[in-house]
């Protein structure tokens, strides 16, 4: 049992950002008190008071990622949300589009199962093409691999900025470049989960078709909050109704068109049904207000530290890339001989530190960096992490392994 006079550390920011800004829950309860009508729904002031909040969601992530227009951020329940709506809207609008033979979508084992599992439904039927590209030990995709499993035909390519698993980021536009040499026409869907908030992303100098953002890891936000960036090569502007690459199953109201049976055509009403998570997004507003560059830094020093004291643990395994240049602030590793679940349940159970062991549903990332059979633990500093705290992990950390080298010995 963990010692109660121990403070608890919390090292999974990879999973969700913790704690969140002080400004976060405040901005929630605010809304819930004085803006908590339904936006769009309605001509009132406390419908338009969360529909103002929501347009703020709206217009800071554009700027963050310098979409061309607000109206082409789709505001979704997550990142797993926006994923879902760009590949199955893809695939959906290619075979409404008459597409007969299965439709060719290019991918990595480096994917988060947000990605490999939807992709997967629908090459078990047969009703896709699906190519994945390897990585290397590193979880490293080439970008002209990626390009050479690409054909003339290729609907989407789907590419994750950074490995949750591992934390290597993917030379993204210099993939979207290759890829559009061979494909031109492909829709490139980047999955930006690890990296927006930490890394800047910018969609027109990158080339990015359709970004998919997580409001709750980088950015700082509330669970249940995310967004869908649409190029208009994905969703033309003025677009008829079957012109859209990216077509929506998911029906209802919207609020702006209330008269008929057809979905509006134009964005975001086009891909947004239902009442959205006005009080989640804002905790999202409050939450991208407190971003600072100062904060990833800060996480990075953390980072190097994690790196160098595991290096001197005997029997550290440190996978991904050597330094922190081209990871984000996560670390995988595992302890030679203790299955990595079993090293995240003691820190929890005895020491009050909060890590991730397993998988991390990402299993064909372990399949390529060569633990598949039981994956690694990962550790993800965050902001409010201090240098004391990292240290007193690497301090427990190596206690375990060497009483778990004692343990061994002794039964030999």
């Amino acid at each position: 049992m963990a010692d109660p006079n121990r403070p608890f550390l919390y090292l999974d920011n990879a999973a969700t950002s913790w704690p969140k800004h002080e400004s976060v829950g405040e901005a929630m309860a605010e809304f819930i008190r004085t803006k908590a009508g339904n936006p769009g729904r309605g001509g009132h002031q406390l419908s338009r008071a969360a529909g103002d909040v929501v347009e703020e969601s709206r217009f800071k992530i554009a700027r963050l990622i310098n979409a061309p227009s607000p109206s082409r951020v789709v505001l979704t329940h997550g990142c797993t949300d926006a994923l879902n709506l760009a590949i199955h809207g893809v695939i959906r609008a290619a075979q409404r589009h008459g597409c007969e033979d299965p439709i060719r979508i290019v991918s990595s084992v480096v994917e988060h199962n947000a990605v490999l599992r939807t992709l997967h439904c629908y090459a078990s039927d047969n009703k896709i093409e699906l190519v994945l590209v390897q990585s290397d030990e590193r979880g490293y995709t080439d970008p002209q691999a990626l390009a050479d499993a690409c054909t003339p035909c290729t609907a989407l390519v789907c590419l994750t900025h950074a490995s949750n698993a591992v934390g290597t980021i993917q030379p993204i536009e210099e993939a979207i470049k290759a890829v559009s040499k061979v494909a031109p026409d492909a829709l490139v869907l980047v999955d930006s989960a690890q990296t927006l908030g930490h890394i800047p992303i910018d969609v027109q100098v990158m080339g990015i078709d359709l970004l998919a953002v997580a409001g709750h890891k980088g950015l700082g936000g509330p669970t249940g909050t995310g967004a869908l960036y649409l190029s208009c090569k994905a969703f033309p502007d003025n677009c008829a109704k079957d012109e859209a690459r990216v077509f929506c199953e998911r029906r209802g109201g919207t609020g702006s068109t209330a008269p008929g049976l057809e979905m509006p055509t134009q964005l975001p009403d086009a891909l947004e049904a239902g009442t959205s998570n006005a009080v989640g997004f804002a905790g999202l507003n409050a939450a991208m207000d407190a971003l600072t560059l100062e904060a990833h830094e800060h996480e990075m020093n953390l980072t190097k530290k994690i790196l160098d004291g595991l290096r001197s643990i005997d029997n550290a395994i440190i996978y991904g890339v050597d330094g922190i240049e081209g990871r984000t602030p996560v670390v995988l590793f595992n302890i030679e001989g203790i299955c990595p679940r079993k090293v995240g349940d003691i820190l929890d159970k005895q020491h009050n530190i909060a890590v991730r062991g397993g998988i991390h549903c990402a299993p064909l990332t372990h399949h390529a960096l060569g633990n598949s059979d039981q994956g690694g633990v990962r550790v993800s500093p965050g902001r409010t992490t201090t240098e004391s705290e990292v240290q007193r992990f690497l301090d427990t950390l190596a206690d375990i392994a060497r009483e778990h080298a004692g343990s061994n010995t002794a039964n030999a």
